[in-house]
């Protein structure tokens, strides 16, 4: 092997290597849960490690979620799926949330980041898969949050009419 081959082997392998650490598939991170749909849990970001980055997980490119996080897993069977976070919005603190869909755990583009209290994340037709919520905050901005898996309005009003139409029948 010559001295280029051998220089153009290692740069691939380099890159190779870099793109693997960056694969960001939530191994060896905390998982809570797993969730599913009905599921309200409570969390506190507060004193937790930063593995994540908010649309990047595993990594931090941006350098603006470099506080404390959680990850939750969710089982989802599919369907149309709502997530819900409530906070304190109150200063310090500033949570947002990210949704890591089966197959693409290493960024995402569906993602909250208001700070109004209320996080949320409409997600009609979603396949069913494992899901990651990221729950990501600013450094010294971390703090208590709810996170609900909610039915959609549509689904919410179809089990409505159910429930009435059950207690008809009686």
């Amino acid at each position: 092997m010559n001295k280029t081959t051998a220089l153009v082997t290692l740069a691939l392998a380099t890159t190779l290597a870099l793109a693997a650490s960056a694969s960001a598939d939530f191994i060896g991170q905390p998982i809570l849960g797993p969730i599913t749909l009905g599921s309200s849990v409570t969390g506190n970001t507060t004193g937790h490690a930063d593995d994540n980055d908010g649309w990047d997980s595993g990594t931090h490119i941006f350098d603006i979620w470099n506080g404390g996080d959680d990850v939750w897993q969710l089982n989802w069977a599919g369907g149309d799926m709502d997530l819900q976070l409530l906070y304190n919005p109150a200063p310090p603190v500033d949570l947002d949330m990210f949704l890591y869909e089966p197959g693409a755990y290493d960024s995402t583009g569906t993602y909250s980041i208001i700070n109004s209290g209320v996080e949320d994340i409409a997600y009609p037709g979603a396949a069913a898969g494992t899901y990651y919520i990221v729950i990501d905050s600013p450094a010294g901005q971390e703090g208590a949050y709810t996170l609900n898996v909610l039915p959609e309005p549509t689904t919410l009003a179809l089990l409505a009419l159910g429930a009435c139409a059950l207690r008809r029948r009686r």
